[in-house]
């Protein structure tokens, strides 16, 4: 495999489906000789944590073990390499800037990260500012402050911050119904809550899953398409 190959073929790795075998048992405390470090990538997704986002393209040249996850439970791959939910570590031999520089990869799609946006290149002025983006989004997400708060903070300020956030707020909105249908997705956790059913607490006013478990029964039981049977379910 020649070097453009095989570079190709990490810059294309993708998140594998996660082992459940215990880490004890896995060959997880060494690495092959010709690594010489291994490099995090996150998921550009508005579900994953802000600490991922954050640490996204850091560098470890330790390869005496392989890194622990950032910011979710350790877990591997089927290629035996770290990966999780919000991200995953891939090897480095050497010549990433080489090749970098050889495939042009900030403006060739073939090289493309998925997200919430579409493909976007990477080591591209569209990754860095949805990026930042992400930990603008996260930082609000991850607050004490309400949901009412929340939802001001993205629709009314995060959302013309730049003009680079003006475009990708337009995108998700069009696209996601972006933000309303991230925090009806959150009511999903409560038991036996479909999306259906989330929106139908959403459009009743109920925001959160806090705002649903602590409503009296004699309210819920109000709302059309929320039964005894799902209500019960849903407290308990």
């Amino acid at each position: 495999m020649n070097l453009f190959d095989h570079f190709f073929k990490n810059w294309n790795k993708r998140e594998e489906v996660i082992s459940e075998d215990p880490l004890e048992n896995s060959n997880d405390l060494w690495a092959d000789s010709v690594t010489t470090g291994w490099e995090y990538t996150c998921n550009l997704s508005l579900t994953t944590p802000r600490i991922c986002i954050e640490k996204d393209g850091f560098i470890t040249k330790d390869t005496s073990v392989k890194p622990e996850l950032i910011g979710e439970p350790n877990n591997l791959g089927k290629d035996g390499d770290p990966s999780g939910n919000f991200g995953y570590w891939i090897r480095r031999h050497g010549h990433e800037e080489e090749f970098e520089e050889l495939a042009n990869i900030s403006q060739n799609m073939i090289y493309a990260r998925p997200s919430d946006i579409g493909r976007i290149p990477p080591k591209s002025k569209l990754e860095d500012d949805f990026k930042s983006f992400l930990v603008d989004f996260r930082t609000i997400v991850e607050s004490n402050i309400s949901i009412e708060k929340k939802l001001f903070m993205i629709n009314d300020e995060l959302s013309i911050k730049s003009e680079a956030y003006k475009d990708i707020y337009k995108k998700l909105v069009l696209e996601k119904r972006f933000p309303d249908s991230f925090f009806r997705n959150i009511l999903c956790e409560l038991n036996g809550v479909t999306k259906n059913t989330a929106l139908i607490l959403w459009e009743s006013g109920y925001l959160t899953k806090e705002q649903v478990l602590n409503a009296p029964y004699s309210e819920l039981i109000e709302i059309k398409g929320l039964g005894k049977s799902l209500i019960s379910k849903i407290k308990n």
